[in-house]
Formats: structure tokens, C-alpha cells, sequence
């Protein structure tokens, strides 16, 4: 067989492959595209965060804004379009290129105009939490609204995750600065969200670096609850991509609590990833327990594995062999996640380890409490080698 390609790494721009796979977190997808309501043409598309489309591919998203196939645009060179930029880069690395890659089998998109309009937000932000399926979500060109700063939004959005929380809905939300233009943003521009004074220091928001922010959240959508998505290599990045930066530049953006990605140089082999998926509460002092999203997606998906079997016990009688069965459900999910290395152990001599206990409530007859405590396991971040050269 004839070669005809000189020896090198080679990229297929082709998006279209059918995007499927288990263990994939489902995204809403918010962003701004320059879109204009179009009321005699077109008055089905919205462009004020009211209407939330679904898709399963770029080519459904790659196309006109039109009553009968509404995508978002078509997508071109130095478009201007953010939205449409970020889709494109989400599905290109979404795609599926091995029998055993995890993909999406289906994005939400909300289209806020062009992403000036405090109010088109809001309710694009209120909307996405009617789509029960989804656990994360990415908020693109939210830097542009109009009297409204990047900062103030972050701490709106990370109150409203918190809500969520409390109706069982646990979600993460990511974002970025200067999505439309990344070389006008430094890193002290980005390390300038988190600082102490900003008080966005929370473990449900993840702030992202500008270039190639869409590939970045596809590889964390498509990365497992219980695995760093900066374990894994970029699909659809090839090597001298990134910013170079020196150590002492990368270790602040880290411990800012930014989303950056890196080349990792390996006995000759380079591997483009993310550095760490931290969360802008990587940057408090102390760092609480889920300032990696490593760990707070594990805790989350055991938490709605725990849900789900406290489900059954709702309108039944609090007998104490009804009690007892939920009590060695919950013991049983627990038990599957220590055994499959997700979760620690409990120690009863420590205290440490991961330990839920269900108990009827002193204060309110009708309910059933929940408590005790998550460990997830951590994963590697650094390998310290002590060596003695001996001549």
C-alpha cells in the first residue's frame, strides 16, 4: 500500500459523527450570537433566553435560523458569532473516535441575542433548570451585558446552583473571558475573577481560559464522574496548541482556581490536556473539600444514586423495617462506589471515609434525614521522588 502522507499528526475537520456513549454529563449550552428576533420571517426563534432548543450534532446547530430547521447560524471563518464558535469547538472534540470514548448523545442551546441584555440571561439561567436531565451548564459571552459585570454574574449564577441544590438538582456551571477575542485576555485578567475581594470563590463555578474554552468543557463533559478530566488527552487537539507558560505562571493561574490547558511533556511524548479541572474555590484559603470538580461530580452522582433510592420510601410508612431497607439500600450504594475505587472507606477508629445514615426526624414527623459524610477518592496530582545517586 502506497504512503501518501509525509510523517506528522493530522487533524479530520469533518463534525459530524453521530455523538453517542454512556457516562457523558448532558450540557445547556447559553450563549450570545448576534441573533435578531425576526418577527415577520421567522417569530418561532427566540433570542431573549425564553426558547430551549435540543440537538444531537453539529450539523443540526450549522444551520440558518429558520421555522422549519432552527440552528443557530452557519458557521464561518472570524465569525462573530460566539455561540456558534463554541458548538463548533464542543463537537469537535465530543467526537466519538475509539469503541470505548464516552460522548453526548444530546446538547440543550439557549440563544440570548447578542448577550447584552441583563434579562435575556436571567431567563435563559431560569430555563435551563427545566431540563431535569442536565447537570452542567456553560454560560458564553456573559462578559459583553450591559451594566453588568463578569463578577456579578458568576456570584448570580453560583446563588441560583445553590438553589438548585436544595430541590435535589445538582449542577456545575462554566464560563470564561473574552471568548470572542482570547489573546486580548491575560492571565492576571483571569486570576482577577477569583481574588479574595471578588468573593467567587465557589465549588460549583469552573472558570475557564478563553482559547479553545469549547473543547475544554466537551472534555469535561465527556469525562466520567469519577475520573480528573485532566487525566485524559485532548481527541481533537494537536501538540503546540496551548500558551506555553512558565511554571511559575501555570502554578498561579492553578491555585487562582482557573481552567487552563497544557502541553505535558513525557520522555519525548506530549500530551495536550487540561492542567487541573479546579474550581474557582481552588483559589480559597482554606480550599474546601471540593475545590476540584474531581471530587465534587463523584460526590454529586453518588448523592443522586442515594436520591433515587430514597425516592421509594416517599409516602411510606416510616416503619422500622421500612427504615431499615432504606438504610441497607443507601449501605449497598456506598458499599458498590468503595469497591469500585470511587469513594473511601469509613473508619470507624478515624472518622474518616464515607458514611450515610437514614433517620426518622425529631423536628418534623413527615420527614426522613440523610446525613453524615462523602469522601470521594483524590486523584494523583503530583509524585515526589526522593533518589540518591550512589557512584
Amino acid at each position: 500500500m502506497p504512503i501518501n502522507k509525509i510523517p506528522g499528526v493530522y487533524y479530520d475537520e469533518d463534525v459530524t459523527y453521530e455523538l453517542t456513549g454512556e457516562g457523558s454529563k448532558i450540557p445547556v449550552i447559553i450563549g450570545a450570537t448576534g441573533n435578531t428576533y425576526d418577527e415577520e420571517n421567522n417569530p418561532t426563534y427566540k433570542i431573549d433566553g425564553t426558547q430551549i432548543r435540543k440537538y444531537s450534532g453539529w450539523d443540526e446547530v450549522n444551520v440558518a435560523t429558520n421555522a422549519t430547521n432552527p440552528g443557530i447560524g452557519v458557521w464561518t471563518e472570524n465569525t462573530t458569532n460566539q455561540l456558534s464558535n463554541f458548538l463548533k469547538e464542543f463537537f469537535e472534540e465530543a467526537k466519538l473516535q475509539a469503541n470505548d470514548d464516552i460522548g453526548v448523545p444530546h446538547i440543550y442551546v439557549i440563544d440570548v441575542g447578542d448577550g447584552k441584555t441583563k434579562q435575556s440571561w436571567l431567563n435563559a439561567i431560569d430555563l435551563a433548570k427545566s431540563k431535569l436531565d442536565a447537570t452542567i451548564e456553560a454560560y458564553i459571552g456573559c462578559d459583553t451585558i450591559t451594566g453588568y459585570t463578569i463578577k456579578d454574574f458568576i456570584t448570580g449564577v453560583s446563588t441560583k446552583l445553590k438553589e438548585c441544590t436544595v430541590e435535589l438538582d445538582l449542577r456545575t456551571g462554566f464560563t470564561t473571558k473574552g471568548y470572542s477575542n482570547p489573546s486580548s485576555v491575560t492571565d492576571a485578567d483571569l486570576i482577577a475573577l477569583t481574588g479574595s475581594s471578588t468573593g467567587n470563590q465557589e465549588s460549583r463555578i469552573g472558570i475557564m481560559e478563553p482559547l479553545l474554552a469549547g473543547k475544554t468543557f466537551a472534555r469535561i463533559c465527556v469525562t466520567p464522574a469519577n475520573t480528573e478530566p485532566g487525566f485524559f488527552e485532548y481527541r481533537s487537539v494537536e501538540p503546540g496548541t496551548f500558551k506555553d507558560r512558565t511554571r511559575a505562571q501555570m502554578l498561579a493561574l492553578q491555585n487562582a482556581g482557573i481552567i487552563f490547558n497544557r502541553d505535558e511533556h513525557i520522555n519525548g511524548n506530549v500530551y495536550p490536556k487540561i492542567n487541573l479541572c479546579v474550581s474557582s474555590a481552588f483559589a480559597s484559603n482554606p480550599r474546601p473539600a471540593d475545590a476540584m470538580f474531581h471530587a465534587r461530580f463523584n460526590a454529586d452522582d453518588l448523592l443522586r444514586e442515594v436520591f433515587e433510592a430514597c425516592y421509594s420510601q416517599i409516602k411510606a410508612n416510616e416503619s422500622a423495617t421500612n427504615i431499615a431497607y432504606l438504610q441497607t439500600r443507601i449501605n449497598k450504594i456506598v458499599n458498590d462506589r468503595v469497591s469500585s475505587e470511587e469513594m473511601i472507606q469509613y473508619d470507624e477508629k478515624t472518622g474518616k471515609g464515607t458514611k450515610l445514615i437514614a433517620t426518622p426526624s425529631d423536628a418534623n414527623p413527615y420527614s426522613i434525614i440523610i446525613s453524615g459524610q462523602m469522601q470521594p477518592q483524590k486523584c494523583t496530582v503530583a509524585i515526589e521522588v526522593t533518589a540518591t545517586l550512589v557512584i
